[in-house]
């Protein structure tokens, strides 16, 4: 049995945030002997030895310094179109081709094919088509009709999903959207992220701290900020901040400085536009709260439970927060809900900070992702009499 995997993540000397997705499987892999190849974005003397970077030096070198001379990154797409061409290039022959992304790899999917590979795709969303629905509905709420969400593009360009042979999806929510686009569900495993649980760790909190309600993500408007906004403008909690990380992606300008005016506008919010440093904001928060409208796994949700903190989250982004245990799932677009719970943590800290105890204890009793993906593997492996040596 052998396996090749596809990845966005960079390796080696040099990182990107879906490095740490990627190493736990990576190194299950290997150290199982059935990894035969990766290809990530970036190989930086990365220790594995068939590892390649999946767009070439002679290629990469000068568009990187085009790019600098234009002080302009060359657009996602057009990067991703590449890495599909040169992917495809590289594939060699393995029982399973996993593949981290793989609705922007249609050109690979194919070639994994041709080779007599199985095309699994670890999916970092809802099924497209669901995607594309939440935006034609958002949008016109928040008065822009005629703008093309980022999902709609991805939509027209992913067209091959169903020719994946199996999906590994990591929520529920995600599964079901699959489900509904007509995949068949006996052909969808379920997996979860690992995280640092040595980088993000309880600490305790200085006496006297105000409660702090933390919002954290790059946001385009699937993310659901206006819905914390609202639940936050309706309420009156002596001595409490919303705090709010991360700057705006896709979105039509006017939108986003309807945001900023938003913020700016309201003492009781904090704003800072980015940080490479997140676990700082989880030790001096009181609770996360992350309103999505869709998400694969949320992995915000998770770092925030393994510093201690409990989590609203919506019933499309749940992450791994028990309702009630580790925190609260609320339904979509409900501000409402988002507005009771948090009252309900503010005025109940003891029972915040038990949430807290319970979600830290959830991460760091969540299966290893690197071995749940093994399992899967070799299930799979199992069902399509590909097991012998």
């Amino acid at each position: 049995m052998s396996a090749s995997i596809i990845t966005f993540a960079n390796l080696g000397r040099k990182q990107n945030l879906r490095t740490t997705d990627m190493l736990p499987l990576i190194e299950a892999f290997a150290a199982s002997g059935e990894l035969r190849q990766i290809i990530c974005q970036i190989n930086a003397g990365f220790p594995f030895k068939h590892t390649y970077s999946a767009i070439p030096t002679w290629l990469r070198y000068p568009m990187r310094a085009l790019e600098k001379v234009s002080g302009k990154a060359f657009p996602r797409p057009m990067i991703e179109r590449l890495f599909d061409f040169f992917t495809a290039h590289r594939l060699v022959r393995t029982d399973v081709t996993l593949m981290h992304g793989g609705f922007t790899m249609p050109t690979t999917v194919r070639r994994a094919h041709v080779l007599g590979s199985l095309a699994v795709d670890i999916s970092v969303s809802a099924d497209l088509a669901t995607n594309v629905a939440l935006e034609k509905e958002e949008l016109p709420y928040l008065g822009f009709p005629e703008y093309e969400g980022t999902y709609t593009r991805l939509a027209r360009e992913a067209t091959h999903l169903n020719f994946f042979d199996y999906l590994i999806v990591m929520s529920d929510f995600t599964r079901q959207t699959h489900i509904a686009a007509g995949y068949p569900a006996d052909h969808i495993y379920m997996a979860h992220l690992d995280i640092d649980t040595a980088r993000f760790a309880p600490q305790a909190r200085a006496n006297g701290a105000p409660f702090r309600v933390l919002y954290l993500a790059h946001t385009q408007p699937l993310k659901g900020l206006h819905y914390l906004l609202d639940a936050w403008e309706s309420l009156d909690l002596p001595g409490a901040e919303l705090v709010i990380i991360g700057g705006f992606g896709e979105m039509p300008e006017e939108l986003k400085q309807r945001y900023i005016n938003r913020i700016q506008s309201n003492p009781r919010i904090k704003w800072t536009a980015g940080t490479h440093t997140p676990e700082q904001y989880y030790h001096d928060a009181s609770v996360l709260v992350f309103p999505s409208l869709t998400e694969g796994f949320g992995r915000v949700t998770i770092e925030a439970m393994a510093c201690g903190l409990p989590v609203i989250t919506t019933d499309h982004a749940p992450g791994i927060v028990e309702n009630g245990k580790t925190g609260f799932v609320v339904p979509v677009r409900d501000a409402q809900a988002i507005k009771e719970k948090i009252e309900y943590l503010y005025h109940h800290r003891n029972i915040a900070e038990e949430m807290g105890r319970e979600a830290r204890k959830a991460v760091e009793q969540k299966k290893p992702f690197g071995e749940e993906m093994l399992e899967i593997y070799r299930d799979i492996m199992q069902r399509e009499g590909r097991n012998s040596p």
